[in-house]
Parts: C-alpha cells; sequence; structure tokens
C-alpha cells in the first residue's frame, strides 16, 4: 500500500493531519529530491520509503535517486563514516580522495537535479555531487551519523563541500558543527508505525516466524536490531546475556541486514557468529526481513542498543512503540527516546546492563509500566507524520528567507 497521510488520522488524529496540510498549502508544486546511498538496509531508506510519498501526497513533487559506486567506492565512505563517528586511525589518503570525488562527479552527471526547489543530500556518501552543480537553489546536507567528536583530517576533507550547501541538518543538538555559519536545524528521525516492521503481527505469524529460525516461544528473549557494525558492541551485548542466563533462563538474538553501502558488514558478521556459536541460546541473523524484526521486538523482554557511538538509533523507538522496553547506552540520540526509569534504562556499561536487564526479566509488572510508557513517548515524538511536519516546516522558513534574501 502506497503510504497516504489520511492512513495515519487514527493514530495521531484528524487535527493533527489538518494542520499538516495547512503548512504543506503554500509549498504546493514545489520541487524537491532526496539523495542517499541506498533504497534499503539502514534507517535512512526505511524513513525515506515512507517520506518521500508522504511528501508527494501534500502536493510536493518530490523524488528520490540513490548514488551509483564500486566496492571501492563504498568502502571509502564506509571510512568517512567511520571517522565522522571519532575512528582516529582511518587516514584519508589521495587515492581515497580521488575515488570518492570520482564517483560523486559521475553521480552528478547523470542526475539532472539542478531544477529542484530543494534538494537533500544524505549523509557523506553523496556528499561532494553538490560540486558539480555551480547554479542550484536550495542544497541541504542531512547528516544522519554521530559527528560530535570526528576525525579531524577527515571533516578537513569535507568541510569544503559542507560549506557549498545551505544549511545542514542532524539528529541532536549533540551533532551541530562548530564554527559553521550556515544555518543548522534538528530533526529527529522517525518510525512508519503502519510499515510491515511496525503494525501488529497476528499470533499465528510470529510462531511461524520463530519456528522457522529456531527461536523459543516460551523462553525469555532478549534482542539487539542493528547493522553489524564496530559501534554497536555486539560482542558487549554477548557478554551481559551471559552474566543474566547465570541467573535467569533467557535466550538471545542478534539481527541485522546488510547494507550494499556497507562492506565492512559480512566481516563483522562473521566474527559475531563464530563467537555466538560457542555459547548456549545465541542466535545470530543476517537478513532483510521485516516481519521478523518486528516479532523480535514485540516478544522480547526487552532490546539492547548498546551502541559505542550512535546517529540516532530508530530500532529503540521501534520497539518502544511495541510496548517493549529498552536498555541502552547514552550516545546519540538514544537518550531522546529512552526515558530513564521511565520506558527502560540508559547505562554507562556492563555490569549497569545485567543489573537492569535482571530487573526487567523478573519484574512483569515493571516491564508492562516501561512498555506502556515507550509507547506514549513514541507516539508524542518519533511518528513519521512529525517529521513530515518537521521537513515542511523547514522548507517554509527557506522560502521565507529566500523571498526577502
Amino acid at each position: 500500500m502506497i503510504p497516504k497521510l489520511h492512513h495515519y488520522e487514527k493514530l495521531v488524529g484528524r487535527n493533527t493531519i489538518s494542520h499538516i496540510r495547512e503548512i504543506a498549502e503554500p509549498l504546493d508544486g514545489k520541487h524537491v529530491v532526496h539523495i542517499n546511498a541506498t533504497s534499503s538496509g539502514g534507517g535512512v531508506a526505511e524513513i525515506l520509503n515512507t517520506l518521500v510519498f508522504l511528501m508527494n501526497d501534500v502536493g510536493i513533487d518530490t523524488g528520490w535517486r540513490t548514488i551509483i559506486g564500486s566496492h571501492s567506492f563504498f568502502k571509502v565512505t564506509k571510512g568517512f563514516h567511520n571517522s565522522l563517528q571519532g575512528n582516529k586511525k582511518w587516514n584519508v589518503s589521495q587515492e581515497r580522495k580521488s575515488t570518492y570525488l570520482e564517483y560523486c562527479k559521475r553521480n552528478s552527471m547523470i542526475n539532472h537535479i539542478n531544477e529542484h526547489d530543494f534538494v537533500i543530500v544524505h549523509d557523506p556518501q553523496p556528499l561532494a555531487m553538490i560540486a558539480g552543480y555551480p547554479k542550484r537553489k536550495t542544497w541541504l546536507w542531512r547528516c544522519h551519523v554521530d559527528i560530535s567528536t570526528p576525525n579531524r583530517k577527515t571533516m578537513s576533507f569535507l568541510m569544503p563541500y559542507i560549506r557549498n550547501y545551505d544549511g545542514v541538518i542532524v539528529s541532536t543538538n549533540k551533532f551541530t558543527l562548530k564554527n559553521f555559519k550556515k544555518p543548522q536545524c534538528v530533526i529527529s528521525p522517525s518510525i512508519d508505525p503502519l510499515s510491515q516492521k511496525n503494525k501488529k503481527l497476528p499470533r499465528e505469524t510470529v510462531k511461524r516466524l520463530f519456528s522457522t529460525h529456531g527461536i523459543d516461544m516460551d523462553k525469555p528473549l532478549i534482542t539487539q536490531v542493528s547493522r553489524f557494525d564496530p559501534w554497536k558492541d555486539h560482542m558487549g551485548v554477548i557478554k551481559m546475556y551471559q552474566e543474566m542466563r547465570k541467573k535467569e533462563d533467557c535466550q538471545l538474538v542478534l539481527i541485522g541486514d546488510m547494507a550494499s553501502d556497507d562492506p565492512q558488514g559480512p566481516i563483522i558478521y562473521h566474527q559475531i557468529q563464530q563467537k555466538a556459536e560457542e555459547i548456549p541460546g545465541v542466535t545470530v541473523l543476517a537478513e532483510k526481513n521485516d516481519l521478523l524484526v518486528n516479532a523480535l521486538q514485540d516478544e522480547s523482554a526487552f532490546v539492547f542498543q548498546n551502541s559505542v557511538k550512535e546517529g540516532f538509533a530508530l530500532t529503540v523507538s521501534e520497539a518502544l512503540w511495541k510496548g517493549t522496553p529498552a536498555i541502552g547506552t547514552r550516545k546519540g540520540g538514544i537518550p531522546l527516546q529512552i526515558r530513564d526509569g521511565e520506558n527502560g534504562f540508559l547505562i554507562n556499561n556492563r555490569e549497569e546492563g545485567v543489573k537492569r536487564g535482571l530487573e526487567i526479566l523478573r519484574n512483569e509488572k515493571l516491564r508492562n509500566r516501561l512498555g506502556k510508557s515507550g509507547h506514549e513517548h513514541v507516539k508524542k515524538n518519533f511518528l513519521i507524520t512529525r517529521h513530515l511536519k518537521d521537513y515542511l516546516e523547514l522548507f517554509r522558513r527557506y522560502e521565507k528567507f529566500s523571498r526577502f534574501a
């Protein structure tokens, strides 16, 4: 089903839907295009898969382009991703710069987007494409990663391209750029409550999915949903699970899919898989299966988000929406989603993770209280309708500025 704004009326109310349409009215007929690295795998693609259709539904002519790139290009951009999040060892060599700029130039040549009123470029992969458009309207760089403590050499290379943009959008105030004179805006990511990953599943579907993947319906379940990425600390989750299992019988599932722009994923997956084979009750799954993720988040006693660095971690909101408590670190956008003690727990170390995990496993009343609060928190703050409204308000501000410039 193609997403339409009125589909969300029962969840957010008629007044909210009417208000969004009022905001969109002056933007009727404007041309917008989103550019990112991949059409599937990761939160950006999931958001665009709904947001683009909703923008069209409110009268904005909105497109979505994904870039082309070789394995070496995506290996370089994964290096950008890691070093922007603080990896100090990765070096921006001349060869890597050349590979990156060549493919950005190729993509600018095959994408004719000069006539668009707004161009939203997501993350570092297509960032330098802007150099191929000397005559342009409003270009905005939407950064989804944690750039609070970036590798200085990487940021030094990318900053001249960032400065060409008319503004930057980040997920939390912690990620705003220092000494950047253009406007910066905070827009939190969101989930689509009507997607296959987030809608309520029939019990029989859950049983079938669990049976197929060897997951025990009768044993307490702990899950982490995330890319197989060095920043997600899967090994730390396994160690916390081992400590909890000594005191409470439970099982652990680690699941993530492989995005085409992440050549590092398969390597880390195999490392985690090898470790998991040594430990009873651990299942590691690498597949794109929204229904399975839905079932796991819904059936879990709680979910982990044990990130060392994090852009936002929409998987937290996905679980909270289903009434499942979350335990996570204080990184990136996780504290915006987890209200410590209200809908889950924020932890500083593994010992705290084990302690909080055991509390939730042992206390059904606590699980229910945290879960109910989590659902309401996501409903108020992290649904796609709020995300759409934020973008429309941002476009309106730029339109007003351009009239008086």
